[in-house]
């Protein structure tokens, strides 16, 4: 009889539980005359690398939503307390049984980690959820003033579910902004000081099964403008001074064509060495850079001089002394003019068009 008694009360107990559970789960979102609003925001508190190869970021930061669901209100004098919190992943999603809007990041590209999670109520039923994520993200790269390029890196939080007409995300610039203090910069390497900006987008996917409905998105977006020192000093400084190098041959003597190739091939396969290095850290993109144009002229320029040293050989070999000098002489001048206005109209018409 005691074992059937504790079998009774157990029955009962679980009976209450699911029972409770069911009055407090909240299934959708709570009912009002419009859209449920959500306030969205997003702290920036570090971008780790920018990938052109993969056209990537990876990204650190605080994503929080406010709105306000009155079916979760309370009164703190029955319950004890002032606000009701839900911290980490077990009581987020194991014992907090309401209803919250469902946000994903769009465009990832391969991770997405939360860092940690917090939700509070207020006594009126206002809710806020913060949480902290680390992810990579898909953005579209424009290279063409590579290295003097600017970035507009985007990151699209989407809800999932819920279409604009149930709800609708809404900027919220008390909660959006970028690490910037004494102790702690948002800095990228070979980056400057990036900057941050946020808007709502809307917009029909494929996915709502036919549906002619539309989302609401929160888009982050990170300004950043590249610092071109370290890849003029690494591969600009070099590639000119080997160009204008190898201009020696102007000087040399003619008999010693031999010499003079030696150093021409020398200087075009430094240059086809440093366009390897510097290609293999970009996407395989189909239109010209400004340092692909850069190289591409260096290379020709070298080309060029191959040409002039075959040609003075053609003419000593036929006792054409004087045209062989008049052509060197004038290969001293115009290499240079020739290369240096190659180069700012190449640069100049990519910078403008890019």
């Amino acid at each position: 009889m005691l074992l059937i008694a504790r079998y009774a009360l157990l029955s009962m107990l679980v009976l209450f539980c699911v029972s409770t559970q069911a009055k407090n789960n909240i299934l959708g979102p709570p009912d009002s005359d419009g859209p449920v609003v959500v306030d969205i925001g997003f702290y920036l508190s570090n971008v780790n690398f920018i990938s052109e190869a993969d056209e990537t970021f990876h990204f650190e930061g605080v994503l929080s939503m406010h709105w306000q669901d009155p079916r979760l209100a309370f009164d703190p004098a029955v319950t004890g307390y002032d606000d009701l919190y839900y911290q980490g992943y077990y009581q987020f999603n194991e014992v907090f049984t309401g209803w919250w809007p469902q946000v994903f990041l769009a465009n990832e590209a391969g991770g997405f980690e939360q860092q940690g999670i917090v939700l509070r109520i207020t006594p009126d039923g206002n809710v806020y959820y913060t949480e902290e994520i680390e992810a990579v993200a898909k953005s579209h790269f424009n290279l063409a003033r590579y290295p003097f390029d600017r970035q507009q890196l985007a990151a699209i939080f989407e809800v999932l579910g819920f279409e604009s007409e149930e709800v609708v995300l809404r900027v919220d610039p008390a909660s959006s902004g970028i690490w910037d203090d004494d102790e702690h910069k948002v800095e990228i390497p070979q980056w400057y000081s990036p900057k941050l900006s946020s808007s709502v987008v809307e917009y029909g996917p494929s996915y709502l099964d036919g549906r002619d409905g539309h989302l609401s998105a929160f888009r982050v977006q990170i300004d950043v403008e590249r610092d071109p020192r370290y890849t003029l000093r690494l591969v600009g400084l070099p590639v000119i001074i080997f160009v204008i190098l190898s201009w020696s041959v102007f000087w040399m003597d003619r008999s010693s064509v031999g010499d003079r190739m030696d150093i021409t091939f020398m200087g075009i396969l430094t240059v086809v060495a440093y366009q390897i290095m510097f290609s293999g850290s970009l996407p395989k993109i189909s239109y010209p850079t400004i340092l692909g144009s850069f190289m591409m002229i260096s290379f020709v320029t070298m080309c060029a001089s191959v040409v002039v040293n075959l040609r003075v050989w053609v003419l000593d070999s036929r006792g054409l002394f004087e045209n062989g000098d008049r052509l060197d002489q004038r290969s001293r001048y115009l290499f240079p003019i020739v290369y240096v206005l190659s180069i700012l109209l190449a640069g100049g018409s990519l910078y403008v068009a890019g």
